[in-house]
């Protein structure tokens, strides 16, 4: 017979300095404060680019972040795109690893 095993998982709250700015990605101006703290999190030590957001979120095409920057500037957020960012911000990696998704320097 096997022990069963129990997981216990903790929310991951947000950056103090973050707290309560970000309750919904649902305006442009949330997706841009979200790019802000992602980076943080992730460790970039900068807001992340554009194109890493798209590839965080698996977009196709040549470049991901004109999607992300149309969405910023067009001040329109999807449901499955707030959702998927939310998570990110509460602490679930993307499924790709970082550094696939960290812009590459050339």
């Amino acid at each position: 017979m096997t022990a069963a095993v129990q997981i216990k998982a903790a929310p991951v709250p947000l950056p103090l300095d973050t707290q309560g700015e970000l309750e919904g990605i649902v305006r442009g101006e949330d997706l841009a404060k979200a790019r802000h703290v992602l980076g943080r999190m992730w460790g970039f030590g900068r807001p992340l680019h554009g194109s890493e957001l798209g590839r965080a979120l698996r977009l196709t095409g040549r470049d991901p972040g004109a999607t992300v920057y149309d969405w910023e500037r067009k001040d329109t957020v999807s449901g499955p795109v707030s959702v998927a960012v939310e998570l990110m911000l509460k602490g679930v990696l993307p499924p790709d690893p970082l550094d696939k998704i960290r812009k590459r320097e050339t």
